[in-house]
């Protein structure tokens, strides 16, 4: 499955240029530390198309794209990186899973996810033999238009979700016991949609999303900018942010005759981000969208949770997908069009 959403005529398809104390892109941003970092190249043996990683306590899980392989999971012992076994199965039987997509920040070693096939949440308890299946939850959108891309866990009912389709979209927060919509936040940009009007696409605003308890941060694709949130009472509300204040002039999706849409030309500014409970790490790219599926990103800003930027970290080997040990100060880290067959270790 490909990083970025994409839409064609309407229809839902889904280097280093940092120095400390300077500014770029019409923002400014004073890192008191940029630290260059070399990766450990861990080799795995199995056969999966690596989409997405994340880390629970104890364990390392890799998320499997291939539609040839049978299990979407692969659990890894951490630190020491065995391959332990593979779970949920690809199919549509019970407990069988066609789309899942990874809940971020799930508790202890609580692997949770949603499978857009069956519209269900499913959480499993990862051990070191096996991974159980503790809880099945419905989590059907009630707008057909719309699709909750992006899920992360608040509290045991409550979770953040990025609800959007290729024309609308929202940040929102569910009440996944009662399956009730508690809070919705406006669009920071929210005067785009009739900016652009018909050539308006969600893809020209959007954001990845992340949190840790009450606090979430929302990272934007082809905005050079990131908001920094909390959830107080069941409401949400932006308290900082970092970047711009306004929209770049945007290629819309237009064919032309060196790129199968203008749109490709649009530069990406985040690739990705992970809530810590200590700090932010926000993937940065700063090149073309069609180059940046390709090869990538190399450098991760670090913030405080005020929004404060801490260091730039530049990696030796742009990354696709990472997820952080704060604890033992570790990133790790994959890039499928490099290499499908080894994890990347960051010791920062």
């Amino acid at each position: 499955m490909r990083k970025f959403v994409k839409y064609d005529l309407g229809i839902l398809i889904i280097s280093w240029m940092f120095y400390s104390c300077t500014s770029y892109h019409g923002a400014e941003k004073h890192f008191d530390a940029t630290v260059k970092i070399n990766a450990e190249c861990i080799i795995i043996n199995e056969l999966l198309g690596i989409n997405n990683i994340i880390k629970l306590d104890d364990y390392l899980i890799l998320q499997n794209g291939s539609e040839g392989v049978e299990d979407f999971f692969f659990v890894y012992s951490c630190p020491e990186m065995d391959f332990l076994y593979s779970f949920a199965k690809r199919g549509r039987g019970p407990n069988e899973y066609f789309f899942p997509a990874i809940i971020k920040n799930t508790p202890g070693n609580i692997l949770g996810f949603r499978d857009h096939a069956t519209d269900k949440l499913a959480f499993y308890e990862v051990t070191d033999t096996c991974a159980n299946l503790c809880n099945t939850i419905p989590f059907k959108s009630q707008d057909n238009f719309r699709f909750f891309w992006e899920i992360t866990y608040v509290s045991d009912s409550l979770y953040l979700t990025k609800h959007q389709g290729y024309k609308t979209g929202a940040t929102e927060l569910w009440n996944i016991k009662t399956a009730t919509l508690t809070d919705s936040l406006p669009n920071t940009f929210k005067n785009l949609p009739r900016e652009l009007g018909k050539d308006y696409y969600t893809i020209f605003d959007d954001y990845f999303i992340a949190g840790n308890g009450n606090r979430f941060v929302l990272a934007y694709l082809m905005i050079d900018r990131i908001d920094f949130g909390i959830i107080d009472g069941g409401k949400m509300s932006i308290v900082s942010s970092v970047g711009t204040t306004s929209t770049p002039n945007f290629y819309l999706y237009k064919r032309n005759e060196t790129t199968e849409f203008n749109v490709d030309r649009n530069i990406v500014y985040y690739e990705n981000v992970f809530a810590g409970a200590e700090y932010v790490y926000a993937l940065y790219s700063d090149d073309r969208l069609d180059n940046t599926e390709r090869n990538h990103s190399s450098i991760i800003e670090i913030y405080d949770w005020s929004g404060s930027p801490v260091t730039l970290l530049r990696l030796d080997i742009p990354v696709a997908y990472f997820t952080v040990d704060e604890a033992n100060r570790i990133i790790y880290a994959v890039n499928p069009e490099l290499s499908e067959e080894q994890i990347l270790k960051y010791t920062f």
